[in-house]
């Protein structure tokens, strides 16, 4: 089995490709869990609940018209949904890149972050919306 260094993640919010201003991403999935008992059952068992999931990217800060700030301010400021699609690699969809979307939302943001002489980032986390990530391999 291949392992998987990441080196040419493929990250595009809003139809803008942002790869080359990502230093890291992450695919959140969770359920609740729901315990349940009734009269036929052998005891307690658990269910799948609600989902929750989202995708938390840092990005590298840029002011530049079309760039990091200019798209990601007005989604959170016009409180507008969006798509994010993130891939392991930048390469066509298939069973060994599959592409993650959702519909989110921006519920924070942090247009400018860091001590002197850093690199300027800011961690977005973008919340899915009701139900509406996919994982697709073709």
């Amino acid at each position: 089995m291949a392992k998987l260094v990441l080196r040419d993640c493929y990250v595009v919010v809003n139809g803008t490709n942002f790869s080359d201003h990502v230093s890291s991403c992450e695919i959140n999935m969770s359920k609740d869990e729901v315990e349940t008992t009734n009269f036929s059952g052998s005891g307690r068992e658990r269910v799948h609940g609600l989902q929750d999931n989202s995708f938390t990217v840092t990005f590298q800060q840029d002011f530049a018209a079309a760039s990091v700030d200019s798209v990601l301010f007005p989604l959170w400021n016009n409180e507008n949904e969006f798509t994010v699609e993130i891939r392991p690699t930048s390469g066509a969809v298939s069973a060994s890149n599959p592409k993650y979307t959702g519909t989110c939302i921006l519920l924070e943001y942090q247009p400018l972050s860091g001590d002197v002489g850093d690199l300027s980032e800011t961690e977005v986390t973008f919340n899915v919306q009701r139900g509406t990530f996919t994982r697709a391999t073709a």
